[in-house]
């Protein structure tokens, strides 16, 4: 396997090597893209086609988290493979599989919304089915009923890694077990993770970190992400298993005791976008549940669902969950989750698995200072498809929370989940997308498809 380089957002490496003169050559962006297999030069349609021997053989002998996160043409494999790349445990169904109704409404093929620089978004039919998206498969209920699917580049069958949309089940979980006594968001986290205990972890409370407002030198931030000795990557390496950039395989646990504060940046001040905070999240559930992150995410969740299939999540050579980002299933089911949200989750789960209590917490538990003054506005996702109707904030582990109760969670390579309670709607998205050829608007058309199908 080869030395892993995680990338969230590619954008930012684009602008850097851009700026670099002459160095251009040389950058990290341009080496990556010259691997073959890390440009998209087959149509996504390949995918529900299947790949040949040679084609898999090449694809798993380049396998690399930096690689994976090209979005070319063996990233589709990846992304629909990762378990026979990375350890995995099965999160599993339980009974009857849960049947979500079709209603479809094709007038949403012709929907469109205002872009983050006034202009008009293409058609929705438009935009998925572009050969440059890279869309796999869309889902939208209204009701509890599917009102909308397509699935231009992967089977409906298939597993597909939800990327950091994971995130959202950590966030959930964590506010679960608060409103059950056995969470206090005022204690520092390292009150429930003692392995990093005498460190700056020390300085950052809970709902600070739910909140991704640490503090600390680890966001994913153009500097770390291009910095293998940065905390952020030495955690990717040790996840991954493979060495770091001194050739050498370390301790998961032992790489976040290095963390450092940002000079000047109290925890709780700045909200900053960041895979190491849920890593560390991630174990603090399963050191208060004393519990595997799997069986904890089955037990309270993917049981409920009546899920269609198993949700794999991967796991690091100590056997944590990569909870923060290698969860993969079925897109329906990642659809029924969602309902969880909202007040159809009886489509799906014979109990109210979200509390009224628990969604409450997530949709009303942000910092709208701290979210302005930290990075998740400079996504170009956030820019170009809720430019005109901004989220109030990040809370939770979710990326977006408006106003009116809505959140959204966005993953890399373009993956996303929208659920609107109000509104009683869901809307999920695949994509195996390289962010440097387009902006992902996929959630504009979410929340968009969501106003309207509601008319309001």
């Amino acid at each position: 396997m080869k030395t892993t380089f995680k990338l969230r957002n590619i954008a930012l490496l684009v602008a850097t090597t851009l700026t670099a003169g002459a160095a251009v050559a040389e950058s990290p962006l341009e080496k990556a893209l010259a691997v073959p297999g890390a440009k998209p030069n087959i149509p996504v349609t390949q995918v529900k086609e299947g790949f040949d021997k040679t084609f898999i053989d090449e694809a798993s002998e380049a396998f690399g988290n930096f690689h994976m996160q090209m979005g070319g043409d063996h990233a589709l494999y990846y992304t629909l493979n990762m378990t026979k790349f990375l350890p995995a445990e099965l999160a599993m169904p339980h009974g009857e599989v849960s049947v979500l109704k079709r209603n479809i409404n094709d007038s949403l093929n012709d929907l469109s919304f205002t872009l983050g620089d006034g202009s008009e978004s293409v058609s929705m039919e438009q935009y998925i089915h572009d050969e440059k998206t890279r869309v796999q498969g869309i889902m939208i209920l209204k009701g509890g009923e599917v009102v909308y699917e397509a699935f231009p580049g992967m089977n409906p069958e298939d597993s597909h890694i939800w990327a950091s949309v994971a995130k959202s089940s950590v966030g959930t979980l964590l506010t679960m077990l608060e409103v059950e006594g056995k969470v206090d968001m005022s204690k520092s986290i390292t009150e429930y993770v003692p392995e990093l205990k005498g460190t700056e972890w020390d300085n950052v409370i809970m709902l600070d970190a739910m909140n991704m407002a640490s503090g600390l030198d680890i966001s994913e931030n153009a500097e770390n992400t291009l910095n293998p000795r940065s905390v952020f990557q030495r955690m990717l390496s040790a996840d991954f298993n493979v060495v770091n950039a001194d050739g050498v395989i370390e301790d998961e646990m032992k790489v976040l005791r290095d963390v450092l504060p940002l000079e000047g940046e109290p925890s709780g001040e700045v909200a900053r976008y960041s895979s190491t905070v849920t890593k560390v999240l991630g174990v603090a559930i399963e050191n208060i549940t004393q519990q595997p992150y799997t069986e904890v995410f089955e037990e309270r969740i993917w049981s409920k669902i009546g899920a269609r299939a198993s949700a794999q999540i991967n796991v690091t050579p100590a056997g944590h969950a990569m909870a923060y980002g290698t969860v993969n299933s079925r897109l329906d089911d990642l659809a029924r989750y969602g309902l969880l949200f909202t007040p159809s989750w009886d489509k799906v789960a014979k109990e109210q698995v979200v509390s009224n209590e628990v969604l409450e917490k997530m949709q009303k538990g942000g910092n709208h200072e701290a979210y302005m003054a930290g990075d998740f506005t400079d996504h170009s996702w956030v820019k170009a498809s809720f430019g005109k109707d901004m989220p109030i904030y990040n809370t939770h582990q979710w990326d977006a929370a408006w106003a009116d109760g809505a959140l959204f969670k966005h993953g890399n390579l373009y993956q996303s989940i929208y659920v609107d309670p109000a509104r009683d709607v869901v809307g999920v998205a695949f994509s195996t997308s390289p962010v440097y050829l387009t902006p992902d608007l996929i959630p504009g058309y979410l929340r968009e498809a969501a106003k309207q199908l509601a008319e309001k």
